[in-house]
């Protein structure tokens, strides 16, 4: 039978989701194991004798789980001496999450999560975008030993309009291909800011990011042929605002930022990952 060493004093890190709704049992559990993988990829390293996050206690509310690194021991666990690496994880999903949302003049100095860290940014934070009032907090809190007291060690929240950004942010950090050597690299091959879309053909349901779609148009800047429009999936619904406005939207020139897929040295389609503005066509 397993033991349970479970000491009241020590550092916890204490994750508050609060999408102001109920949540879906199984975004819940994948939220929290995108949490895993990141604690995982930074801090165990392959080693089964690293410390492993355990769940030490959940409250009602909000979703709200106090995580601790532990030890396996003898068959059983047992709490290390965790403050440095929960110090040192928090202050990680904070940056990450930061970087995304590109507000304040601190966030412009920090370095950008890999791509396996934004994924995963964007799993953990999944259960709260798009949701009215939605909040997370990330804190660092220890128990001290003579009486059990639970101090705030640092404290980092983030709010509906900021969580919603670093979403749409991470989307388009995700649509960027994977970086080339100076010799590989293309036009083509990358993500075209500001460039000119015709829109020549749209069904009615939502844009699609892969396979078979009926949405087609052309970019002159990088090929005069009509060619499959995807759309990146994203809370903005880009597509969406494409169609819905007043205007025509086969009238209309949109301005947009754009990926172009190429097989065997010939674009294929184009991927749309920002809409900056749009204008009605000028055929004379």
């Amino acid at each position: 039978m397993v033991s349970y060493d479970v000491k009241e004093e020590g550092d916890r890190l204490i994750i508050t989701l609060d999408p102001g709704q109920p949540v879906e049992l199984t975004d819940l559990a994948d939220s929290f194991a995108a949490l895993s993988r990141i604690y995982e990829r930074h801090y165990r390293s392959g080693s089964d004798d690293a410390p492993r996050l355990f769940v030490t206690k959940l409250e009602t509310g909000s979703v709200i789980a106090e995580i601790a690194p532990y030890g396996i021991m003898m068959g059983g666990i047992a709490m290390m001496d965790g403050g440095m690496i929960v110090t040192d994880f928090a202050n990680r999903v904070w940056r990450g999450i930061s970087y995304f949302t590109g507000g304040g003049k601190d966030t412009k100095l920090l370095e950008a999560p890999s791509k396996e860290d934004a994924a995963d940014l964007k799993e953990f934070t999944r259960p709260l975008v798009g949701k009215t009032g939605a909040r997370l907090g990330i804190k660092q809190a220890r128990y001290e030993k003579t009486d059990g007291e639970k101090k705030t060690v640092v404290e980092y929240k983030f709010d509906e309009a900021e969580l919603n950004k670093a979403s749409v942010n991470i989307d388009k950090a995700l649509a960027l291909p994977a970086p080339k050597k100076p010799e590989e690299e293309d036009q083509d091959d990358k993500i075209r800011s500001e460039v000119m879309l015709f829109l020549e053909q749209a069904n009615r349901g939502p844009g699609k990011e892969r396979g078979r779609t009926g949405d087609r148009g052309r970019v002159p800047d990088i090929s005069d042929k009509v060619l499959p429009v995807y759309f990146r999936q994203s809370i903005q619904g880009l597509k969406e605002k494409m169609l819905q406005g007043k205007d025509n939207p086969f009238a209309m020139v949109f301005v947009v930022d754009i990926y172009a897929t190429r097989m065997d040295d010939e674009i294929k389609g184009y991927t749309v990952t920002e809409i900056h503005d749009s204008f009605e066509r000028d055929d004379e």
